[in-house]
């Protein structure tokens, strides 16, 4: 009889091919683990994206060295804080985005903001930018004059400014009222310039009895009576040959008839607006030159200016020419002290009845296409605004009267000026990483960039006939009396506390702030 095996004993082990599911789960993670390590040639760590062999990364740091500067010590991107007028935010927008992609250690924060309007945010310590860049020097001239009566050193220094870009103060009106406006002119002899006949006509020099007079009443005079003051009656019939026009529809050109007695009547009072002289540079600037005309009317500026003129209008065309009022800067200085206060009842008496100005230019501009001409005969503005409402004008151009830009003599060209903010607590990086962003603006890309955008640019090197055609307003708008070569004739450019005065001046007359 066979012995019996104990229970205790153990039982004997036989190979065996079987797997338990434990063991399959385990063999395929060890799987797919090698086949991805080995499939990565040996590295468990993801490939980087390798540098181009196209770029030299030398040179790439070396270039953004040279645009951004050095990188700040603790790491952190340098602010820089810009407060500029919302005439050029397309360009500044458009610019602030390029440069980030360059130099991401800056950051740039713009703030759009009027004129003006900027100023007094600034006075008030509302805002404290690293930068300024308001349209015109006269609006630095303005902060720098309030800032120095209440506060002492001015934290701008004007001698050390620098343009970023150009556009010219210019007049868009509609095509018949530049006829008659053109005719008046001609036959005018009141001696007045452009800029007291057409903002104010039929308002007398020295107004008298202003309190008598209704408020409503203080407004320029009719087209009809304007006209009527200065051209004989039988010129209606015999006008002298219009502007030569093109049909929209058949596109043959013709004389266009003469706007007659009964059209002036209908067109009522001359409407041509300005925007808000407290809000905005352009209004300021349509205020000084109205100043400027009363103060020292044309026959009375030096002769040495009035040679100066000539001289500029008799060369061949020069893109870029600005002739200088210098040489009459203390004539009018003198002047305005002796005249203020009737010029501030002039003033009175033309604008204290009429409704309240458009707080900016782009907000005008746009508004004499929106309103048409029985709302506004012509407004002020900058020359780069006038583009957009060209453009849209185009597409109606069949069903509307015609629009002209007009370049006034005497007038102002806006240089966009910066200058960089230092109250005492600015940094030495914050001052390099501002003149790191200025130049970027300055610079030749930027610079086509503004003249895209209807800006002309600072840089003398840059024309605006090297630009493309295609993207070339100054070339596209032409027809419509866009000026290329002209030379601008400029007022001279008074100091802040004179141009603080002429602000008060228009509060007084009007009432409005």
């Amino acid at each position: 009889m066979a012995p019996t095996r104990k229970q205790d004993e153990p039982r004997s082990k036989k190979p065996t091919l079987g797997l338990t599911i434990r063991d399959i789960v385990i063999s395929s993670g060890l799987f797919a683990l090698f086949a991805t390590f080995f499939a990565r040639g040996g590295r468990f760590v993801p490939d980087l994206p390798k540098p181009s062999r196209l770029v030299d990364m030398k040179v790439v740091n070396e270039a953004s060295t040279e645009t951004c500067g050095l990188a700040p010590h603790d790491g952190h991107p340098v602010i820089v804080e810009m407060l500029y007028s919302s005439d050029k935010q397309a360009w500044i927008d458009e610019a602030a985005t390029r440069f980030a992609k360059i130099c991401p250690k800056i950051q740039i924060k713009a703030i759009a903001a009027g004129g003006i309007e900027g100023a007094d945010s600034i006075l008030k310590g509302e805002v404290k930018p690293t930068i300024w860049s308001p349209a015109d020097d006269l609006v630095v001239r303005y902060l720098d004059g309030r800032w120095r009566e209440s506060h002492g050193r001015s934290p701008i220094d004007i001698t050390k400014q620098v343009s970023l870009a150009r556009s010219p103060l210019v007049i868009l009106i509609w095509e018949d009222r530049l006829e008659v406006l053109e005719a008046i002119l001609e036959k005018s002899k009141s001696g007045e310039g452009l800029w007291m006949d057409a903002m104010c006509p039929g308002v007398p020099r020295d107004p008298q009895d202003l309190e008598e007079m209704a408020l409503e009443h203080m407004v320029p005079g009719t087209w009809s009576d304007w006209y009527g003051s200065v051209v004989p009656a039988a010129f209606p019939q015999q006008p002298a040959p219009a502007a030569r026009r093109v049909d929209k529809k058949s596109q043959r050109a013709y004389i266009a008839p003469f706007p007659t007695a009964d059209d002036m009547k209908r067109w009522g009072r001359a409407k041509f607006e300005h925007p808000s002289p407290t809000r905005s540079a352009e209004g300021l600037e349509a205020l000084y030159l109205m100043a400027y005309d009363y103060a020292l009317p044309p026959n009375d500026r030096p002769t040495a200016l009035k040679e100066r003129i000539k001289q500029a209008l008799g060369e061949p065309a020069k893109e870029g020419v600005v002739v200088r009022g210098d040489l009459a800067e203390a004539d009018f200085a003198r002047s305005f002290q002796e005249r203020r206060e009737p010029f501030q009842r002039w003033l009175k008496r033309c604008e204290a009845g009429a409704p309240p100005p458009t707080p900016s230019a782009p907000l005008l501009t746009d508004a004499i296409f929106d309103l048409g001409a029985s709302r506004y005969d012509a407004v002020v503005t900058q020359e780069q605004l006038v583009f957009t409402v060209l453009q849209q004008f185009e597409k109606h151009a069949d069903v509307m009267a015609e629009l002209r830009v007009v370049y006034p003599r005497p007038t102002l060209v806006n240089e966009h000026p910066v200058v960089i903010f230092d109250d005492g607590t600015l940094t030495a990086e914050q001052r390099t990483a501002a003149e790191k962003w200025i130049t970027f603006l300055r610079g030749p890309e930027m610079q086509k960039l503004a003249v895209k955008q209807g800006l002309r640019p600072a840089s003398p090197e840059l024309k605006l006939r090297s630009i493309e055609d295609s993207e070339n307003p100054f070339f596209r708008f032409r027809r419509y009396g866009v000026e290329i070569d002209a030379p601008f004739v400029e007022a001279p450019r008074l100091d802040g506390k004179f141009v603080n005065e002429l602000v008060r001046a228009w509060r007084d007359a009007t009432g409005r702030h």
